[in-house]
């Protein structure tokens, strides 16, 4: 993967497809491999004319891994978007992200709403709009660090710390991206503009409820994917489908 260097950290990205361009922002502890290459989503957007770009973001996968939650912090993982689309030459583009990259894509849009066409939010809901309040992060946090894995209780945070170890990542990051300031819930709703669609599974406690989320952002529309989860909202080919839809207009 070629890389960007913003900041003394390198951005690795990936580019498939010719066409009108598109973005996709991955989940916390997960690869735009992982998320998008292995569950065909790059394949079946690029078959709609579209020129796929994927992003590792920092602290995952083939991109810089620092130690310090300050790296993290703020606008960092913004800047890095834009460092890429600014590499490529890209104007403007359509956006997706899931998970943590949904919450990404939410700042991206709200800030930069000339970059962006329409938006994509997977894996998201109303949880977006409140905070958790259970210290939900500082388990996955201890998760991440801790030398005994068999100490893990919360089967959440277990289950982070089990995915992150499979695709090899570096745990330490993932637990300073964590524990970095600022998310999706920061957000300033209203700002979002350009067609934005919130999708999530029927199934996804993480998410709730996608129509909530959607109720906050002008113009936005929601999906619910039935019988899906969070963890395999991406696998699920019915979301795909939704998608797609959206995005061509064939909705």
């Amino acid at each position: 993967m070629p890389v960007v260097n913003v900041e003394g950290v390198d951005i690795a990205y990936d580019v498939e497809g010719e066409g009108s361009p598109m973005i996709l922002l991955h989940g916390f502890a997960a690869t735009a491999a992982d998320n998008f290459g292995r569950t065909g989503w790059v394949q079946a957007l690029a078959r709609t004319g579209r020129r796929i770009v994927t992003i590792d973001l920092r602290g995952h996968g083939k991109s810089g891994h620092p130690h310090d939650e300050a790296a993290y912090a703020g606008g960092q993982l913004v800047d890095d978007v834009i460092a890429v689309m600014d590499e490529l030459g890209i104007a403007k583009a359509d956006l997706m992200g899931f998970s943590m990259g949904a919450g990404l894509a939410m700042r991206l849009a709200s800030q930069y709403g000339d970059r962006f066409d329409k938006v994509v939010l997977a894996g998201v809901g109303g949880g977006m709009l409140t905070p958790r309040g259970d210290g939900w992060s500082d388990k996955v946090v201890e998760a991440l660090t801790t030398e005994d894995p068999e100490s893990i209780a919360d089967p959440t945070a277990k289950g982070f710390r089990l995915y992150a170890e499979h695709l090899g990542q570096d745990r330490l990051a993932l637990a300073a991206c964590m524990k970095a300031p600022g998310s999706g819930r920061d957000v300033d709703f209203s700002a979002i503009g350009g067609e934005v669609l919130v999708i999530a599974g029927a199934r996804d406690d993480m998410a709730g409820d996608p129509d909530a989320l959607a109720a906050v952002i002008p113009g936005a529309k929601a999906e619910t994917v039935p019988g899906a989860d969070h963890m395999y909202l991406l696998a699920n080919p019915m979301c795909k489908g939704m998608v797609i839809d959206f995005l061509t207009g064939w909705a």
